[in-house]
Parts: C-alpha cells; sequence; structure tokens
C-alpha cells in the first residue's frame, strides 16, 4: 500500500461511527468516495483478529504431569487451519482439541511430550529457546521417520519469557514451519505473575499474542532457486493466522507478545494514529524474558524467530480512535554489493579476491529483492498495516508500569574467551566460518561451564542474517561498524539497540557489521552435548548455514 494510499484509509477510518455497527468488521463500514478498500495490501478486507484462547489454533494448554501427544499432521476436516496452512501439531489434553497449542509451562515442572509424526517426511521438535540437552533439544541429529515416534523428556530450567517450538530436520525445516508446524511456549514465573497483576492483564482479553507470519497465495511451499539464496518472502502477511485483522478495544493497558514465525522476513514495527503521528510503547520484553526496567519506543525491528514483549497504553483515548500497528519502510539491506569507504580490515568488502573460498557473489544475487509478479512476493522493508485496533468502549483504567520488572545479573566476562565468527556466501551458499554444516562435524568446541565472547562478523555486500545458538541466551554487549541507519537507532554507547537489554537467543547482524555476544556455557547436563548455531532465516538453515557446537 503507497503512503497516499495509507493516508486516504486512516483518514476514512477516523469518520467511522463506532455506534454504528457493533461487531462488524473494519470492512463492512463505509469508505469516504475514492478511499482504497484494502488496509493491508491490494484486495485484502479487514477480519476480526483471531484471539487465541484455551482450544483450538494455538490455544492455551497448560501442561500437568501426563505425558502430552504433539501430532505432527496435514489438514483434514474438524479443527479449523487458518490462513492457508496445510499441516501443524494436534493435541488433545482434558477433553479438548488444539492444534499448534500454546504451552504453558513453569519453571522446575517436568515436562514431556510425546510427538508422533504422521507426515509423509521426517519430522523433530526443537524447543527453541530452552536450556535442554541434546536428547531433548531437537537440533536435528536425530528425527522421527513418518509414522514413528519420539519421547521429550525435561525440566523447564529458564526464566518466564515467550519461547516457541517448531520443526528442525535438516533440509527440511522451512518447508514444515511454512505449512503450519509451529506453535508458543511460554514459562511463567514469579516476575510475569507481578507483571499481570500489577496492570490487571488477563491472557485473551488483555494480553494477546501476535504472531507474524507472510505467505504466498496457491503453491503449497512455492520456494525458488531466488528464495534459498534470499529467503522466503510472501505477498501477504497473517497475524494469528487472519490476513488484514483488526480489534476493538477498550481505553486500558494492553500486552502483545509478538513472535515472527515468518521464514526470513524482518520487521520494523511501530505503532500509528489515524493522523500517521508515532504512538509510543513500551518494551517490556525480549527472547529471553521481561528486561530489568522498561523502555519507551516508537518503533523496533523483530526478525525471523525474535520476539517482542510490548505494553500499548490506550488509555488516553476516546471511543471512535483507532491505532495502527505498521511494519514500518526500511532498507533490506539484501545484497548489498559496495562497502563504504572508511570500512575497517576487520570487515572487509566482498571481492573475488577476499571473499571466502576466493569466490564472488553468483551471477545475478545482487538484484533488488523479487517484487509482488516476480515470485508473488511483498519486497522486504515495504511498509504495510498488519492490524487496526479500534477503541470501542471508554473504560475506567488506572495503572503504572513497574519501574523493575526482572533482576538479571550481566554475565561476567573478564576471564572470557573470544571467538570470531564470519557470515559470508561462497561456491553458492551462505556459510559460518567458510564452512557449511554437515551432520557429524562440530567445527565449535566449546569448553563446558566457561564462558565466551562470539564477534560475528558479517561482510559488507551479504545480507541481514538471525543468528540463534540453541540450548544458551546470550548477551549483546556491543555492536561495531553498523550500518547508517541502524547506527542511528543506538540507544548506548555500546551500540546496541533498544530490544537488547536482558538476554536474547537470536540476534540480527547487519551487512557490514559485527556484533559481540557473550555465553555463560554452565551445563549440568551429563556428557557431551551438541547444539546447533545458525542463521534464522529458515531457508539459509537448509541451506547449510549451521555449525555443530560440541560442549564438553
Amino acid at each position: 500500500m503507497t503512503r497516499s494510499t495509507r493516508r486516504d484509509f486512516l483518514k476514512a477510518f477516523a469518520a467511522l461511527s463506532v455506534s454504528a455497527l457493533p461487531g462488524r468488521s473494519v470492512s463492512d463500514l463505509p469508505r469516504a468516495p475514492g478511499i482504497a478498500s484494502d488496509l493491508c495490501g491490494p484486495g485484502s478486507a479487514s477480519r476480526p483478529l483471531y484471539v487465541p484462547r484455551d482450544r483450538g489454533f494455538l490455544g492455551r494448554l497448560t501442561l500437568d504431569d501426563e505425558v502430552l501427544t504433539l501430532r505432527a499432521a496435514a489438514a483434514a476436516p474438524g479443527l479449523p487451519w487458518p490462513g492457508g496452512l496445510t499441516r501443524g501439531y494436534v493435541a488433545q489434553a482434558r477433553g479438548v482439541e488444539y492444534l499448534d497449542p500454546t504451552l504453558v509451562v513453569r519453571p522446575g515442572q517436568r515436562v514431556r511430550v510425546q510427538l508422533l509424526n504422521n507426515i509423509d517426511e521426517a519430522t523433530i521438535v526443537h524447543w527453541h529457546g530452552l536450556a535442554v540437552d541434546t536428547r531433548n533439544d531437537g537440533g536435528g541429529l536425530t528425527v522421527a521417520a513418518p509414522g514413528e515416534r519420539y519421547a521429550y523428556d525435561f525440566t523447564v530450567r529458564n526464566r518466564g519469557a515467550l519461547y516457541w517450538y517448531h520443526p528442525h530436520p535438516h533440509g527440511l525445516t522451512a518447508g514444515q514451519a511454512y505449512r503450519g508446524m509451529f506453535g508458543m511456549l511460554e514459562v511463567a514465573d514469579a516476575d510475569e505473575a507481578r507483571l499481570r497483576s500489577a496492570l490487571d492483564l488477563v491472557p485473551g482479553t488483555s494480553e494477546i499474542p501476535l504472531v507474524l507470519q507472510d505467505r504466498r497465495a496457491g503453491a503449497d511451499y512455492p520456494a525458488t532457486d531466488a528464495d534459498r539464496i534470499h529467503g522466503l518472502l510472501g505477498a501477504e502477511i497473517y497475524v494469528n493466522g487472519t490476513l488484514c485483522p483488526q480489534l476493538d478495544v477498550g481505553t486500558r493497558m494492553y500486552r502483545f507478545r509478538i513472535l515472527n514465525a515468518s521464514s526470513a522476513r524482518t520487521y520494523r514495527l511501530g505503532w500509528r494514529t489515524l493522523d500517521g503521528k508515532p504512538f509510543p510503547f513500551v518494551l517490556v520484553g525480549n527472547d529471553g524474558g521481561l528486561l530489568p526496567a522498561p523502555r519507551r519506543c516508537v518503533d523496533a525491528f523483530l526478525a525471523s524467530a525474535e520476539r517482542l514483549d510490548v505494553l500499548l497504553d490506550l488509555s488516553d483515548l476516546e471511543a471512535g480512535d483507532a491505532v495502527v500497528l505498521e511494519t514500518l519502510a526500511f532498507d533490506p539491506m539484501r545484497m548489498k554489493t559496495a562497502a563504504p569507504a572508511d570500512a575497517g580490515a576487520a570487515t572487509p568488502a566482498w571481492s573475488p579476491d577476499n571473499a571466502p573460498g576466493g569466490h564472488a557473489m553468483p551471477p545475478g544475487a545482487a538484484s533488488a529483492t523479487p517484487s509482488v509478479g516476480d515470485g508473488g512476493s511483498l519486497p522486504e522493508g515495504s511498509a504495510r498495516v498488519l492490524l487496526a485496533l479500534r477503541v470501542r468502549d471508554k473504560t475506567a483504567y488506572r495503572a503504572r508500569i513497574p519501574e523493575t520488572l526482572s533482576t538479571l545479573p550481566s554475565i561476567d566476562v573478564a576471564q572470557a574467551t573470544e571467538r570470531p565468527l564470519r557470515l559470508g556466501f561462497a561456491k553458492g551458499r551462505w556459510r559460518i566460518n567458510d564452512r557449511v554444516f554437515a551432520m557429524d562435524e562440530t567445527p565449535i568446541e566449546v569448553k563446558r561451564n566457561s564462558v565466551e565472547v562470539w564477534l560475528i562478523r558479517n561482510y559488507f555486500n551479504s545480507m541481514p542474517h538471525a543468528m540463534h545458538l540453541h540450548g544458551f541466551a546470550f548477551q549483546v554487549l556491543e555492536r561495531q561498524t553498523s550500518p547508517d541507519a541502524i547506527a542511528a537507532l543506538k540507544v548506548d554507547e555500546q551500540g546496541r539497540l533498544v530490544t537488547e537489554g536482558g538476554r536474547k537467543d537470536t540476534v540480527l547482524v547487519w551487512p557490514g557489521e559485527s556484533v559481540r555476544i557473550a555465553f555463560d556455557f554452565t551445563c549440568p547436563f551429563p556428557g557431551d552435548q551438541t547444539y546447533m548455531f545458525h542463521c534464522h532465516n529458515l531457508e539459509h538453515e537448509d541451506g547449510g548455514m549451521m555449525l555443530g557446537v560440541k560442549l564438553s
């Protein structure tokens, strides 16, 4: 949608009568002459946002001592399969049926889940962000063939946060996740309980998850050769399986817990009023849970697999007002071909002479991201409205966000070992330290109970990579040589972004940038453990941009 179209739409939306058609969607309401009929893209019509509750798609399921069976299955009559999804995880518990359930657990709880593979490919479940041993990690070293089962049994060792789960069979991850095999996993601890109590937050009403996934119409998993280099970008962006959603709200505080389940797309999220002005929000958490203190923001990047935990205070609005969540326009920096003039030796410009393996980019790889019509994708960095909030009720609400959200000590890096890692492209494949994944190899070897600082360097004419390590959260220490557009968003002298307080499990590294992150490799599990370090652009991961990490 062009900016002029969005501006016209917002003007029309502002003029709508709140009392005119209670309970109907924005698309049912009258529009001024000449106003585009779409909110979220060409030809779209807004629909009520699907809000997960206690059953069905993404329904909240509090685990108990019983073994839960998660059945990987193809779409079938019975449960609704939203947003064109064709596969998912089906579960039954206490007489209720779920699709891709949101699993709710607590620290210290024993979790027993049995995966039953009823699809026609090998698969396995990875518990993204959880600190578990290799056998329970689901990193792809062991998979369940069609018709087989795999039993998980582990204790929750993580602090409160929104984690998630998805497939991880090497070479098949992107297609299975794209088709709908993913779900959220919520660890609820005392800090979470205090925040909910302070702000009167109730899951399903005033605390709402937003799962973002972009998709293409028609084909099952339509990845092209270009997608395998860039990562698959869809033409439409779904929120909780809903295309172009709207939600009726009251004048109070809302909590939105946002997961980017897209294969490759990065979003720059911000809220806007109807006249196009930024509507500030408060960031309270990220991948690793609640931050030590809240941070006021106007926008924030969210790469594939990352999570944001935000508070939106609507208490000063009036009935009839509206706010929209947008992904804002930005330069996606995909396949840059030239380095800045002052590039330092630490992150050299790409050329045939200094490229890993002595190879330059493949012919045509530096072309622009595919546009709609070329593979049916919305270019990354395009502005688009994702969700409209419409104030229906003026309610009395008074609450204050706590000044302290959690206590989280910094990782002591005084005696840390520093490990350099390079991200690049050679011989037709994305690589880490010039290598691609091999099942029986662990090029990264880490001493258990040690502390390491990883310096992740991305080449200037590369593209952004969302880097994730299984089994361990990390602390972002510093961003160096960031592109100007990213450096302008820093919130401290270390160049960090607003989302990089506390702990994280995924970090986006832009072209030409070096990011320093710290790990505490304290490990309670006996014997050697193997985890995966990879780009969470799922096409990159499937293509081998992943290395085994051995902890001994």
